[in-house]
């Protein structure tokens, strides 16, 4: 999206002068924002004409290496914006503001592209899944009205705003981390009957050691998301770089129409694959449906 937007950029420049000015206007106001982070400020931002101008613009952009710039473009912004955009990131967003309706809506988005890609689990599991979370309101209201007030995911922290995690991940975060021995069970004990002592007796070891931490202080639960972490902020943005560096010097497919190649072996794709590959989700649909 870095390299889209160095795009975008570029073609401002021949453009229209008024959408140049447009765009540095909306840039300018968020930065300000960004440099005294204020709810009166993000509303102000908000209720400004600029940002849906500049969004019209850019999705506009968008279409064109989507539709008009050849194959490469076209995968990588199916990748971008149809798997990763709307369901990686919608699934993620489902769970941390306890969303069920875009919860499902993600789900939904992603079965034709699991069975597209031959993903057999996936795609024979969330087909029945689907199905039955559709029809909660007939068969279990009452579960559905829990789920609509975000019960399907945990929150752990009440300070910790955007934080609710998936339940499995719950019980990997919590119990079973608390329960880690190094090397595992088998360094634990090879005793299947005092292996499974230990395990009966975990959920009660993880809630002493979680009250322990809050007696000593030993553990701030109400802290900062990790990803917000100066640390973990300057390791992510030296990976988007060099990711940005090496396309930039092998083939940039924003800047000119390419067509299927590999981004490891640099090889064209054959005709019959890039077929495939163009007609992936509509192909997978068509297999959803009957299978379903």
């Amino acid at each position: 999206m870095r390299l889209a937007w160095a795009e975008f950029t570029r073609r401002l420049e021949n453009s229209d002068p008024n959408h140049r000015i447009t765009v540095a206007s909306f840039l300018e106001q968020v930065d300000t924002l960004a440099n005294n982070l204020k709810e009166e400020s993000l509303d102000q931002l908000l209720q400004c004409p600029v940002p849906p101008q500049v969004m019209t613009m850019w999705r506009e952009f968008l279409n064109h290496p989507r539709r008009n710039n050849g194959e490469l473009s076209a995968f990588w912004m199916s990748y971008v914006t149809d798997m990763v955009e709307e369901i990686v990131l919608g699934l993620l967003r489902a769970s941390r503001e306890g969303d069920w309706d875009l919860h499902l809506h993600s789900i939904r988005m992603m079965i034709p592209w699991c069975f597209a890609y031959d993903k057999v689990n996936y795609s024979r599991y969330l087909t029945p899944y689907f199905a039955q979370m559709t029809n909660l309101s007939d068969k279990n209201p009452e579960v559905q009205k829990a789920f609509k007030e975000g019960s399907f995911s945990v929150q752990l922290a009440s300070s910790n705003p955007f934080g609710r995690i998936p339940v499995d991940q719950t019980t990997e975060v919590t119990v079973n981390k608390d329960t880690q021995n190094p090397g595992g069970t088998t360094r634990f004990s090879l005793k299947p009957v005092t292996v499974q002592r230990y395990y009966l007796t975990a959920e009660y070891q993880s809630a002493f050691l979680g009250q322990l931490r809050n007696m000593v202080q030993g553990s701030n639960s109400e802290t900062q998301h990790t990803e917000l972490q100066s640390s973990k902020i300057k390791k992510d943005e030296l990976a988007v770089l060099s990711i940005v560096d090496l396309i930039q010097g092998w083939v940039n497919s924003f800047s000119e129409s390419q067509e299927l190649v590999s981004i490891s072996t640099a090889k064209e794709a054959p005709r019959e694959t890039a077929t495939d590959l163009k007609t992936a989700h509509a192909v997978g649909d068509r297999c959803y449906a009957k299978f379903k």
